[in-house]
């Protein structure tokens, strides 16, 4: 019964939707990448979102009772067309989760009625927790959609084993493929965050590694975001699972802040969600675990800027 009532919510939000795309998507820049304007078979399945999520997903705008209702569905090429609407999610409940695992629970929404839309601004429908503020938490899904998984931050470790830590990241990130920038090669990497869970008998570490180029001129920053594994109790350098490469200018380029990571599905296995940050904007994405081990990432939401 409850998968025929997310099939409804689903098909009601891509009909309300699509009823309301009487504009075409606009033009992109490197921020905002390049996605297919037009649906192969399915929304869903064009923008490769993980039907086990749930229709929607929402994301904390700061204030403890305040969300935005990320719609998968949207694509770069369509997002102008989802703007001043109004998704059809009222009554439904979220979980929410944060680093430190689940912080509320069943958590239903009231929706905010839609801003009228901006020029070469675009932003997500806004909702209100019916429940008043729940503090600290990134991102929610659907009850009963996904588990939590408790990160461990490098900060919350003793100095002698967040230098640890840190040391092996460094060596992870120095086996990585040279970054193209050459002005980069040979400089000291330093962590600027990191987060450990258990997966069986093995230690997953969620990091993002940067190296400056401190010329006042033209200060660079390059940022490494590194899924890697160990055995659960070894030391040394992590395998580098999954990575991502960012470099430009200081207060340019992109940055991967991780929200939370949970388990999802049948195989119940590990998902991260992250919020992919530029300078005036962002974008949510799902980087997920195979059963198999790999790590991938597998959907990402369109940008917004407002």
């Amino acid at each position: 019964m409850a998968l025929k009532s997310d099939l409804c919510v689903v098909v009601a939000l891509i009909a309300a939707l699509s009823a309301c795309r009487d504009k075409s998507g606009t033009g992109s820049d490197s921020a905002r990448g390049s996605l297919p304007p037009v649906y192969p078979s399915s929304p869903l399945e064009n923008t490769h979102w993980d039907s086990d999520a749930g229709p929607v997903m929402i994301f904390s705008t700061g204030g403890g009772d305040s969300a935005a209702v990320i719609l998968p569905e949207a694509t770069d090429s369509t997002i102008a067309s989802f703007q001043g609407i109004v998704p059809p999610v009222a009554g439904l409940t979220f979980d929410l989760f944060a680093r430190a695992g689940k912080v509320g629970a069943a958590v239903p929404l009231s929706l905010i009625a839609a801003a009228a839309p901006k020029t070469d601004c675009y932003s997500w429908p806004l909702a209100k927790l019916k429940d008043g503020a729940t503090t600290g938490w990134r991102v929610g899904l659907l009850n009963g959609r996904a588990t939590a998984i408790r990160l461990d931050s490098i900060e919350a470790r003793s100095s002698t084993d967040s230098a640890a830590l840190a040391a092996s990241l460094a060596q992870t990130a120095a086996a990585l493929p040279a970054a193209s920038d050459p002005a980069f090669r040979g400089l000291p990497f330093r962590v600027r965050s990191a987060y450990t869970f258990h997966i069986d008998s093995t230690e997953i570490v969620l990091a993002d590694v940067v190296r400056t180029v401190n010329e006042e001129a033209n200060p660079r920053v390059e940022h490494l975001f590194i899924v890697g594994g160990r055995p659960v109790g070894t030391v040394g350098k992590f395998s580098a699972d999954y990575f991502s490469r960012a470099a430009g200018a200081e207060d340019k380029v992109q940055a991967t802040d991780v929200l939370a990571v949970v388990r999802m599905g049948p195989e119940k296995r590990a998902v991260i969600i992250v919020n992919i940050e530029f300078d005036e904007g962002g974008r949510l994405g799902l980087i997920e675990r195979a059963v198999t081990g790999e790590w991938s990432a597998t959907w990402m939401s369109a940008y917004t800027d407002c």
